[in-house]
Parts: structure tokens; sequence; C-alpha cells
């Protein structure tokens, strides 16, 4: 347009200050705010909140602030870009500031507000703000359905699209992909069944988000049919989607449907990412085929994927050579890894030499295991086994004294759930807080009183 020597307008800026944004081309839009100051437009009030979104979007907050202040009039959207950049940068104070201070605000300035409390993990203090709402819209509860599974906190969203629908309001594309993602972490299945009718019942366009998050749903909640037959329909499928059905596949035993899918993913010319690679090894794992896991873990690095492996792919590794009794190699490869080794790592090498027999354990792996249990209890427990299983029932002592030493607690404790009603209950060891745990803890004992008298053993 330049070239031809065609005359620049407001809009001109404003679109292509756009497109900076979505590819955050700072420098190239360095160039055009230098062209807007030449000829004059940096005063519009639009162009300038293009200029600030620009910013704000490539994270350089000091220039986006800059040009607020500069701006001879603000209108609540300046304000609303101005908060989201703040949030981006993690200046959650700055950010609360300048809504508390916003001489007026719109649904958009609580919904900038209340993602990003959520996206900073602070989903209680989004909530607190979005039950303060007058005037909510499908964005405000979208914002807040999938803040909280971003915190991992899929009942609360369940509970919060539930409300949702008893107060009439229709859900837009992204909650309902939000809400089926929360049934898929919880696995519960019935409620993912019920909002997959509520989507044909209103004909609802299934796009590859939403047809991605029910293959994902059904996969993890073990429909794997299902989930292969709506893989299957699908017109339109991403990494994410092959991903999905993958990693389905591959954690209810399906290894070689898994192998042949990823073959076949390969085949359409679709590239492979590390998320699928850690589907494909957990495959390999489960079917024993060491040579392909050696195999794709090997060319990760080459080829044209040059995927550096992650502490993932190791752990998968190692869990392959371990159950194919390649106890030394595991070892070797666990040496090898850039990285420390975790719980998992450890925990998988650790089985291994339990089921092989093999007890030659390093001091040097012991001291490294004490070092993780003050993390995570877990890893005196592993040792203690592998020496029990030997019947070094000195070192299984020394082991229970550090483990009454530490008191080492789980910073994330396990837990069961239910799904009973299209409602998802979760119990923890030793739980108190369910609203029946009286009545709970009368069947149980009403079960232990009569095995008992059926001598059960």
């Amino acid at each position: 347009m330049r070239f031809n020597g065609i005359e620049e307008n407001r809009f001109t800026f404003l679109f292509v200050l756009k497109a900076c944004a979505m590819k955050l081309c700072q420098i190239e839009g360095k160039m055009v705010h230098g062209m807007v100051v030449k000829l004059g437009f940096d005063y519009d009030a639009f162009i300038s909140n293009a200029l600030s979104n620009l910013y704000s979007k490539c994270e350089d907050f000091r220039s986006a602030s800059k040009l607020f202040d500069e701006m001879p009039v603000k209108n609540v959207v300046n304000w609303n870009t101005l908060i989201t950049a703040c949030f981006s940068c993690g200046d959650f104070e700055n950010a609360r500031n300048l809504f508390d201070e916003m001489p007026e605000r719109n649904v958009e300035s609580w919904n900038a507000v209340i993602a990003g409390y959520c996206k900073l993990g602070q989903p209680d203090v989004a909530r607190t703000l979005f039950d303060e709402m007058k005037k909510r819209d499908s964005v405000s509860w979208g914002s807040m359905i999938s803040g909280y599974i971003q915190c991992g906190l899929a009942p609360k969203a369940l509970e919060l699209f539930k409300g949702m629908q008893c107060l009439g309001i229709k859900p837009d594309g992204m909650t309902i992909t939000s809400a089926i993602s929360a049934c898929a972490q919880l696995g519960a299945l019935y409620m993912g069944k019920w909002i997959h009718s509520y989507i044909i019942r209103h004909k609802l366009k299934t796009d590859v988000h939403l047809g991605t998050a029910l293959v994902d749903m059904y996969a993890k909640c073990g429909s794997i049919d299902v989930a292969m037959q709506l893989f299957r329909n699908m017109t339109y499928r991403n990494i994410c989607t092959w991903n999905a059905m993958l990693s389905g596949l591959s954690d209810h035993g399906h290894g070689l449907l898994a192998m042949e899918l990823f073959r076949e993913m390969e085949n359409s010319g679709v590239a492979p990412n590390d998320a699928t690679f850690v589907a494909v090894l957990s495959a390999c794992s489960h079917v024993g085929a060491i040579e392909e896991g050696r195999k794709q873990f090997n060319r990760m690095q080459r080829e044209q994927l040059k995927i550096t492996p992650k502490i993932e792919h190791y752990g998968c590794m190692v869990d392959i050579l371990g159950r194919g009794g390649l106890v030394k190699e595991a070892k070797e490869l666990i040496r090898s890894m850039p990285m420390k080794p975790n719980i998992v790592i450890w925990g998988a090498f650790l089985n291994a030499c339990r089921i092989h027999g093999y007890m030659d354990i390093d001091d040097d792996l012991v001291t490294h295991l004490c070092q993780l249990a003050s993390e995570d209890g877990g890893a005196y427990v592993l040792l203690s086994n592998i020496f029990a299983a030997n019947s070094d029932w000195n070192s299984v002592e020394g082991l229970r004294k550090k483990i009454r030493e530490n008191v080492s607690e789980k910073k994330t404790p396990g837990c069961s759930s239910i799904e009973v009603n299209s409602v998802v209950h979760e119990f923890f060891v030793e739980d108190r807080l369910h609203p029946k745990s009286v009545e709970i803890n009368d069947v149980i004992m009403g079960l232990k009183h009569h095995s008992q008298a059926e001598d059960y053993a």
C-alpha cells in the first residue's frame, strides 16, 4: 500500500497495529508507532488503545503505562487494556489499584480482573469479585469456570456450571469446552454425557476445540469406543486431538492401537510434539516394546523434530527399561539425565528393582531419596519396600525412624472420588469434611461388623 503511494488514514493504523499485536511483532509495531506520531494520529483514542494493546501483548508494561499516562482523555477500554497488561506481567497489585481507581467500569473490566486473578492462581479472590458483579455475561461465567480448572478445582468448576444452568444462562462454546475439561479431570462420565447431549439438543457448532474436549473426556473416562467414534467423525483434527486420543488409548492399556494411530498420524502429515511422545512412550511401556521405545526416544532429538526430552519422557523410558528387566540400563539413563530425577522416576526404577530382585542400590541413591522425602514422604516408603523385600530389616527400621523424625506430609494428598447423580464426591484420608461423613462411616463399620460375623478372611 505504501509502495504504491496510497495515503494512510487512522483506520489503516488500527488494522496494522492489531496485526502486530496478534503476531507479537513489537519491533514492527514500534516502527508503525513512529509513523503514527509523525502523522499526528497519536492523540486518537482508538489508536492509542491499539498501541497500548500491542505493548501489553508484548509484555512491555512500561511503554503501555507511559501511553496510558499521556492520553488526554481515557475511556473504559483504555483502562481495561492497561489492567490486562498488568496481569500479563504478574503485577496484580497495580492491576487492582487501577481497577479500584476506574471512574466507571463495564462488564469487560470485571472480566479482565477475574481472568487475571485466575491466571495468577488466586481463584478465591476472583470468585469474590465474581460474586460482587451486578451484571454478568457468558464471558464472566466462562472466565470463572476456566479459572477453576486452571487451578485444579474441577469440582468447583462443575458446581458453577450447574449454577449457570439453574439461572437459565446459555453457555457459549468456550464455557462448555471448559465444563467438559472439568469432567475429564474428575472422570465424571455421566455429567460429561449430559453436556454432550446438551450440545446435540441445542445444535451447537462443534469446532475443533469442543470436539477435542469431548474426545479427551470420553477417553479419560474409559469410554474408548465412543472417543474413537467421535475422533473419526471429526472433519478437522489438530495435534491436540491426536494427542488426546493417543493418551486415552495408552492410559487404558491399548498400547498397540496407540502405536498404530501414531503411525497413521505421521502418515497424514501431522508433526508430533513433546506431548505426543509421552503418549507413545507410555504405550511402548504398556506393551513391552523396548526397541520401539528406544527408537522413538532417540528420534525425538533427530530428524526435523528436534524435541528436547523432558522429565516425563525420561520417566517413560525408565519405566520401559525397568519393566523389561534392563535395570542397569535404566540406572545409567537416570545418571545421564540433564535434570534431577523426581519421585516418579525413582519410583519406576525402584519398582523395577523390586520386581526383578535387583538390590545393588548405591548410597548416593539413598541420600538423594532422603532429600526428596522432605517434599514427598513416599520416597522413604519406596526404599523401605525394597529393603523389606530383601529381608533387610535393619535398613527398614532405619528408614521408618527417619519417617518418624521428619513427619513429612504430602503437599498434595491423594484422594478418591465417586460420581453419584452427576455430583462428584471427593474423599481424602481421614476426611471429615463431607456433609454425610458420619453416615458413611456408619456404613463402613456395619460392613466391617458383617464381615467379621461371616468369618471373612
